[in-house]
């Protein structure tokens, strides 16, 4: 299996934000290719992201490997529509991948990360 990275959710404000990014465009952060960053602003919009759902399916991925979404919901035990909506968001976000396969164009969650590391900036 390839070793995955660990995903690092840093809660700081928006102005922080773009002087990082400020820094990383002018090539002055270095970057760790051991986790990927995401950035959100507030605990509230982390809330909104990490809901306790979305926080079972990431953590559920690395570890079922399912073959489907629908195999997913089925070992959750849980509604396919809301798993379904979930795992797209969560693709959106980059935190997991989804992959067509066979000839139904079947999309199969993969996680992309085996860790999750918050970390607060003031």
């Amino acid at each position: 299996a390839m070793k995955l990275k660990k995903v690092k959710i840093i809660i700081e404000p928006v102005a922080q934000t773009s002087n990082r990014w400020l820094a990383a465009m002018k090539g002055k952060a270095k970057a760790n290719h051991k986790e990927e960053i995401i950035t959100v602003s507030s605990w509230e919009i982390l809330g909104k992201i990490m809901s306790p759902p979305r926080l079972q399916i990431l953590t559920m991925i690395p570890i079922l490997m399912p073959e489907s979404i629908n195999a997913l919901a089925k070992s959750l035990k849980k509604d396919f529509k809301n798993v379904y909506s979930d795992v797209k968001f969560l693709a959106d976000l980059g935190l997991i991948e989804l992959k067509e396969q066979g000839r139904r164009k079947k999309l199969v969650p993969i996680a992309k990360f085996d860790g999750i590391e918050f970390a607060l900036t003031a």
